[in-house]
């Protein structure tokens, strides 16, 4: 009985999503009734409580300046046409549509998402495919497959949750996700090469991307830590690229305006890297408050507002949309809080067979598909994760590492996103129906599989 009224908060909150009901409605009832079932069924000392708030409720605070800076910095990119900037390089350097192609998808979509993160990327990515000659149905799905660095999105909230509720390091947390990524890396690189059916050598350039991103991030994940790892990776695969693409034009493409489009991106990645050398050197709580994500996603947005005109209203208008993700992902950050802390998501995993941990990845891709993030989704599952984990008598970093990567794959096929991503493929029309249905179809295969292959993975490789 135990066991079921613990599911209880999951099972309100997926019935609300199901129903069209906003996230932050969702989660917000989620939490209510976790608060509920605890006094209940759990109850739990109030010290245990405190002592374990005192230590989980500064990271939802960091997580959602995280998401309030992101989302203020994107929009005021937009605004100061930084992103179309950005497109016309790309789309005057790239030699072929499949190279052009492999530098988007595993290149600037990963990029603009590791620095901003709510699928930013895909509003990137989506119109330069379509100007480099793809189709509507293949501009939306390789848009949404170069979400691909999610763990590492937003410089990686998700993540950091993952590893707060499960007890890890967050480093040691992003190092193995970036080592399990190579599943999700290999099958959007299949998917990426069987939608565009390119010759041998623009294959390997596809093949030769997907590997630059994977060993970029990891080794960044191994030397330098989790938060930046997705930026240098991308940047990584963006820099040798679109240097060979250079090379072969005989023309770097760069001018002022590029220049000034790409400053905030390379002043919020210089800095966060120095930052925490910094840190390093002289931990402190000033350093460790500069070398935080919040402190140079604010200083990106003040460089980016310096070429804005109407930078207040644009970031205004940021902030209101902010407001409902916000309260959603802290409400479902608090639900999870509460449900690993009183014990109700060990009793959930109880209720799971002892061994078959290939489950798990399952959870957080539903998860994620629902709530259309991985924070969201970790916050759900991490503390069954967990407990699956202990009852099957595994190590719980690689379980929790695989429910990460497959929920953060799963986030591209969000029914929302996918309308998004068919929508920037052609803003002159409202989005078919018939193409949504398309690339949903696509995208909840492709990360199906990807769950079912990590499953198959820590069941019997771990």
């Amino acid at each position: 009985m135990a066991a079921v009224l613990a599911l209880t908060p999951i099972l309100i909150a997926i019935v609300l999503l199901l129903l069209k009901q906003s996230s932050w409605i969702a989660a917000l009832a989620g939490a209510v009734v976790a608060a509920a079932v605890v006094a209940l069924a759990f109850p739990t000392p109030t010290s245990v409580l405190v002592e374990s708030g005192v230590d989980y409720f500064p990271l939802i605070l960091e997580v959602a300046l995280i998401l309030l800076f992101g989302m203020v910095l994107a929009r005021l990119l937009e605004s100061a046409g930084s992103m179309s900037e950005i497109s016309a390089w790309v789309e005057s350097l790239s030699p072929s549509r499949p190279l052009g192609v492999a530098l988007v998808v595993f290149g600037i979509v990963p990029f603009a998402e590791s620095v901003t993160g709510f699928g930013i990327g895909v509003t990137i990515g989506v119109p330069i495919l379509r100007h480099l000659g793809c189709t509507l149905r293949q501009s939306a799905i390789l848009g949404l497959l170069g979400l691909i660095a999610v763990p590492w999105g937003a410089l990686g909230p998700g993540t950091t949750v993952a590893a707060a509720l499960a007890g890890f390091d967050v480093d040691e947390l992003g190092l193995s996700t970036a080592w399990l990524n190579a599943i999700p890396v290999v099958i959007v690189t299949i998917a990426v090469i069987a939608i565009m059916r390119p010759g041998f050598t623009s294959a390997l350039g596809t093949i030769g991307s997907a590997g630059l991103m994977w060993s970029g991030i990891l080794a960044a994940s191994c030397v330098i830590g989790m938060a930046p790892a997705g930026i240098i990776g991308s940047l990584i695969v963006i820099l040798v690229v679109g240097g060979l693409f250079i090379v072969r034009k005989r023309s770097t493409g760069f001018t002022a305006r590029l220049g000034t489009a790409v400053l905030p991106y390379g002043a919020l990645t210089i800095g966060l890297l120095l930052a925490r050398a910094l840190h390093s050197a002289l931990p402190s709580l000033l350093t460790e408050i500069i070398a935080s994500p919040p402190f140079w996603l604010a200083a990106a947005c003040l460089i980016a507002a310096v070429t804005v005109d109407d930078r207040r209203r644009v970031s205004f208008a940021a902030a209101r949309s902010w407001v409902p993700i916000g309260v959603g992902t802290a409400a479902f950050m608090l639900m999870g809080w509460i449900m690993t802390t009183t014990g109700m998501s060990e009793a959930i995993g109880a209720m799971l067979p002892a061994g078959l941990v290939l489950l798990t990845p399952w959870l957080n891709a539903v998860g994620a598909v629902l709530t259309g993030s991985n924070t969201g989704a970790n916050s759900m599952f991490t503390g069954t994760l967990t407990a699956v984990a202990s009852s099957s008598h595994v190590a719980a970093l690689p379980v929790v590492a695989a429910g990460n990567a497959a929920g953060s794959l799963a986030a591209l096929a969000a029914p929302p996103r996918v309308a998004m991503a068919v929508q920037m493929a052609d803003a002159r029309a409202p989005a078919s129906a018939r193409d949504i249905a398309w690339v949903q179809g696509r995208a909840l295969t492709v990360s199906g599989i990807n769950a079912l292959v990590m499953g198959l993975w820590i069941q019997f490789f771990v």
